[in-house]
């Protein structure tokens, strides 16, 4: 008698653990519309911001030429003055004419300076309180991106290890196959079980045609030992719909994992049509409903695949 363990214990901990992924992916997406909130505000006033804040550094540019030119002829006026005490009489008379017109050039650039000035005064009295709401809407959107990604790398992290534990699964429903069918050496290592999952672009098709190979394989091997017997009169109208299911599954897991993904990305995090377009709260309930069904695929084949396990463990003596 071969030794077949009994796994549903790992299929059951992936059952339990895609209930606890998606608790915190419903979780994550309420952050993610939490975090969109402040990040539209801060998308849309950006652009009064910016006017606001060109207006005013554009409304202190003059203000150096003005301060130059200020210092520049009260520092002529008083050479001027100067000179005057130890000038001759026809000197003196000149001196006095120039000082008159720097007098009056002086005055005219003073006032010109405080007329900015009273521009830069009136424009930073409308541009603070623009800045302080744009400071306060920043500081409230990098607080609500900061608890998203904290919610969203614990998401992340629950995946991986769900994922590590349904590649365990099938790592031991494949150990199973291979001590009990001798063919099973033709067929995918067990090992492929975990590496399927790691390798990029392997990882689009390699976990679909693993746990395929393990289901369609047992089925086999159940029937062939005749501890699964379906009666004559029903073989030929019997349809089996596990490679449908098991298609269901993986395309819900890609467009779940990658195309969903992509899509919120270029919604929430890009400013481009989809972020302009698309309603934002749709969009994360799309991703959360995908995502319901894929698990709810997945338990179909979990606790089927279950059944099968239990069924080649209690019949081990028939190996």
């Amino acid at each position: 008698m071969k030794k077949i363990t009994n796994n549903t214990f790992w299929g059951k901990l992936t059952l339990i653990l895609n209930a606890v992924l998606l608790v915190f992916f419903i979780i994550t997406m309420i952050f993610l519309m939490k975090f969109d909130k402040t990040n539209v505000s801060v998308v849309y006033e950006r652009a009064t911001y910016e006017k606001a804040f060109e207006n005013f550094v554009l409304a202190q540019h003059p203000l150096k030429q003005d301060s130059a030119e200020v210092a520049y002829y009260q520092y002529k006026l008083d050479t001027l003055q100067q000179k005057v005490a130890s000038a001759s009489k026809d000197e003196k008379k000149a001196l006095l004419e120039s000082i008159d017109v720097t007098k009056n050039t002086l005055s005219e650039k003073q006032k010109a300076m405080d007329d900015h000035l009273a521009d830069v005064s009136k424009l930073e009295k409308e541009y603070n309180p623009i800045k302080a709401h744009w400071d306060e809407i920043n500081d409230a959107n990098a607080k609500t991106k900061s608890a998203f990604w904290v919610m969203a790398i614990i998401t992340i992290i629950i995946f991986l290890v769900k994922i590590g534990i349904f590649a365990h699964y099938n790592f031991k429903n494949s150990k199973n196959l291979h001590a009990i069918a001798d063919w099973m050496k033709e067929g995918m290592p067990s090992w492929q079980s975990y590496v399927g999952w790691i390798i990029p672009i392997y990882n689009l098709f390699k976990p679909l045609s693993f746990f395929k190979e393990i289901y369609e394989e047992t089925d086999y091997i159940l029937e062939d030992k005749s501890i699964v017997t379906i009666p004559a009169d029903k073989k030929d109208t019997m349809v089996d719909n596990s490679g449908l299911h098991l298609g269901i599954w993986w395309a819900l897991v890609l467009v779940s994992t990658w195309l969903m993904n992509f899509i919120l990305y270029k919604t929430f995090f890009t400013e481009g049509p989809l972020f302009i377009k698309a309603n934002h709260g749709t969009m994360t309930i799309i991703a959360i409903v995908i995502l319901i069904l894929c698990i709810l695929e997945e338990v179909h084949l979990v606790l089927s695949y279950n059944k099968k396990n239990k069924m080649l463990a209690d019949n081990a003596d028939k190996f």
